[in-house]
C-alpha cells in the first residue's frame, strides 16, 4: 500500500521503533501506538478548540462592531434631538420677543387712550338717539313701474327681444353604453 509523502499512515513516523514498547506519557506508561493515538485524538480535540476559539472571536468581534453601530445610531438620535431642542428654544424666544412686542404696544395704545379723552362732534348731542321706545314711520310712497323706467338705457336689441329666442343648434350622438374589445 502506498501513501502520499504528505499524508503518512497511521504510524508510519514510528518507523523501526517497536510500537507495542511501554513508555511513560501524559496518559500514564503505556504502549508507544497507544501513546501515538491518544496524541493524535488530542490534536484533533485541540483543533476543535481553536475551531471554537475563532468562532467566539469572531462572534464577539461582531457584537463589537453592533454595538458600535448602536452607539452610532445612539448619537445621531441624541444629535437630532439636541438640534430640534435649539430651534426649539429659537422660536420659543422669537414668540416671547413677539408677545412682548404686543404688550408693549397695547400699553402704549392703553397709556395714549388714557391720556386723550374721547371728544364727542358738535352734532352728536343733537341727534335723536333711540330709546327703544315704539314710535310711527311715515308711509311710503309708491315707487315707480320698472318698465317704463329703465328702457331708455337699453340698446335697441335688447328692448323687444324675438318671442322663442335662440335654441341649441348642432345635434347630440348618444353616447354607447359598452365597447367590447373582443369583438370579431
Amino acid at each position: 500500500m502506498t501513501t502520499a509523502p504528505d499524508r503518512p499512515l497511521h504510524h508510519a513516523h514510528l518507523g523501526d521503533e517497536n510500537p507495542f514498547e511501554l513508555i511513560d506519557s501524559p496518559w500514564g506508561h503505556i504502549e508507544r501506538w497507544r501513546a501515538s493515538t491518544l496524541a493524535t485524538g488530542t490534536m484533533g480535540a485541540l483543533q476543535s478548540v481553536y475551531d471554537i476559539v475563532r468562532t467566539d472571536s469572531a462572534a464577539a468581534a461582531a457584537r463589537a462592531d453592533e454595538a458600535q453601530v448602536r452607539e452610532q445610531l445612539i448619537q445621531h438620535v441624541c444629535d437630532k434631538i439636541a438640534e430640534f431642542e435649539e430651534r426649539f428654544d429659537a422660536l420659543t424666544a422669537r414668540l416671547a420677543e413677539a408677545e412682548d412686542k404686543r404688550r408693549a404696544a397695547a400699553d402704549a395704545a392703553r397709556e395714549q387712550e388714557e391720556e386723550e379723552p374721547l371728544e364727542l362732534p358738535p352734532d352728536f348731542l343733537d341727534t335723536h338717539a333711540p330709546s327703544g321706545e315704539l314710535h310711527s314711520l311715515p308711509a311710503k310712497e309708491e315707487e315707480p313701474a320698472l318698465e317704463d323706467d329703465n328702457i331708455g338705457d337699453l340698446p335697441e336689441p335688447l328692448i323687444d327681444p324675438p318671442d322663442p329666442g335662440p335654441g341649441p343648434s348642432g345635434s347630440v350622438f348618444p353616447q354607447p353604453i359598452a365597447i367590447s374589445l373582443n369583438e370579431d
